[in-house]
């Protein structure tokens, strides 16, 4: 065989090798990647949501929150399920009375354990009152506060803040000028009040999102009502009071759902808006500066099609309203 074949014998045998990996590759690698992925439900004969929240943990396995009327005291209760990587249950938790107990978010604390915020009608003043519950890693409470007054007030969102306590955003009836206002509550980091606020004006006003700015201050989004609703913009300082307000939005209903604070210092809210678009609801995005401006001609900002209201903020909308819809 002369040198030439040889290589040409040489390169055919290396390519077919290389077929012969690439096609095993192919045929391993789809039972590998199926290997990773299931589904799994979690419930009893009742009603029982996972709308709260969604997390992986360091172990690599997942926290959700939800509701449950299967288990727990009665009516509807918080409920916590921890799993493993592949959604196996290692442990799940009720918290609540015989009345309705809903959550919205849960979150990991330094601690190890987790935060809970919500709305019970189990426990308070009366009516519905905001409910933070504090749990160990196992979810063994640890304590929980209640914060309202003998009207409606509920929670909407939960963060912790740089001083390890907790900035808690709700809608009360029970405060505030009347007809319904966005009140942040501020906490240490057992639970207990340090100072508490609303804002509004005589119609609906409700923030939804809450974020601590770099400034130590808080920027919430949601909406206020006048002549229909706007999305709402406003910034406090670290203590509450209000800095400034903007609202975006036309002659329809328009209603701000999730924040953030942008690297160039200014915000970027998203929503839903019947003002604009390309005709019922859609998809409202919003940048603006540092004071919550948008120049001039720019207001309506990005605006994409949301027939299904399922991207982003469609996700968390859709969380809000049945528990809405349950009271």
């Amino acid at each position: 065989m002369t040198n030439k074949n040889c290589n040409r014998t040489k390169v055919k045998g290396l390519v077919i090798a290389f077929l012969v990996s690439f096609t095993l590759s192919a045929v391993v690698c789809p039972c590998e990647c199926a290997a990773s992925m299931w589904s799994m439900t979690y419930g009893g004969t009742g009603a029982d949501n996972g709308w709260g929240d969604l997390f992986q943990t360091s172990d690599g396995g997942y926290v959700v929150s939800g509701d449950t009327e299967s288990f727990g005291a009665g009516g509807t209760d918080f409920w916590l399920v921890k799993t493993d990587a592949d959604g196996n249950m290692e442990w799940n938790m009720t918290y609540g009375g015989t009345s309705l107990d809903q959550t919205y978010l849960v979150f990991a604390t330094p601690d190890g354990g987790y935060a809970m915020g919500g709305t019970t009608m189990s426990f308070g003043a009366g009516g519905l009152d905001l409910w933070l519950v504090k749990t160990d890693a196992a979810g063994n409470m640890q304590w929980n506060k209640t914060y309202g007054g003998i009207g409606i007030d509920f929670g909407m969102h939960l963060i912790q803040t740089l001083d390890g306590g907790y900035a808690i955003l709700g809608f009360t009836l029970s405060f505030g000028v009347g007809g319904g206002d966005c009140w942040l509550v501020k906490t240490d980091s057992d639970g207990n009040m340090l100072w508490n606020k609303t804002y509004g004006e005589t119609g609906l006003d409700c923030g939804v999102h809450v974020l601590q700015t770099v400034d130590g201050g808080y920027a919430t989004v949601g909406w206020t009502s006048g002549n229909g609703q706007d999305a709402w913009l406003f910034k406090t300082d670290a203590d509450g009071n209000m800095q400034w307000n903007q609202t975006y939005g036309g002659t329809e209903d328009d209603q701000g759902w999730s924040l953030i604070e942008t690297t160039d210092g200014g915000f970027a809210l998203a929503g839903n808006t019947y003002s604009f678009g390309a005709g019922d609801q859609d998809f409202y995005v919003v940048k603006t500066d540092e004071l919550g401006v948008v120049p001039e001609g720019l207001t309506v900002g990005v605006m994409l099609l949301l027939s299904t209201v399922a991207a982003i903020v469609g996700i968390r909308y859709l969380h809000k309203r049945p528990k809405w819809k349950r009271w």
